[in-house]
């Protein structure tokens, strides 16, 4: 039997799924926080600036909920109100979150998509290092101003707030940094790569 040399397998369903792991953890666990830990923590604690939520990226669902809670005002019928009002606020801080992330993955994807073929393969690496840590940095702050943004506009109006508003509202910035770092160090293109790199090969 011939033996084949110098045959290379590539790390691509690696990076795949390093992607797969960090990213859909930062979406599915604020998912979870609004879908479970709201109703069973914190139901009826949105903010009264919720009736306002213009600033924030709304899908329909939260603007027909805003209504419904509106014309349940209207009725005076309270317990259907603070349901509705509810249900538009976490659809409000969903979808900040999930514009945070999305934002956040395709400045990550962009980064790694200037070094898959780099022009410079001495130097190359160095630079990466350079632009991952000030794109990382910048990342953060996107991911901080979203979080700040939140606040400002809503959840400080939140009465007695604890530390599970802060997880329930906040947990989806961290986590969208945190998935770009790991990617930032484990998925780096090969080109950039090595077992004892700074961006360690998977």
């Amino acid at each position: 039997m011939r033996k084949a040399f110098g045959v290379k397998y590539s790390n691509r369903a690696k990076v795949l799924l390093c992607y797969a792991l960090a990213w859909g953890l930062a979406l599915l666990l604020p998912y979870l926080a609004l879908r479970y830990l709201y109703p069973y923590k914190l139901a009826g604690t949105a903010p009264a600036a919720a009736t306002g939520l213009a600033f924030l990226p709304l899908p329909a669902a939260a603007r027909e909920a805003l209504a419904l809670g509106q014309a349940a005002a209207d009725r005076g019928l309270l317990k259907q109100a603070l349901a509705a009002r509810d249900l538009a606020w976490r659809y409000a801080v969903g979808g900040l979150a999930a514009l945070a992330w999305l934002l956040t993955l395709l400045g990550q994807l962009g980064w790694r998509a200037a070094y898959v073929r780099p022009r410079e393969g001495a130097g190359a690496a160095l630079r990466a290092v350079h632009t991952s840590r000030w794109m990382l940095l910048g990342l953060a702050a996107l991911n901080l101003l979203c979080a700040l943004w939140l606040y400002l506009a809503a959840v400080r109006w939140i009465p007695d707030r604890t530390v599970w508003d802060a997880l329930t509202y906040y947990s989806g910035f961290v986590l969208n940094t945190a998935a770009a770092a790991v990617c930032f160090r484990l998925a780096a293109p090969p080109a950039i790569s090595g077992r004892r790199a700074y961006f360690k090969r998977l």
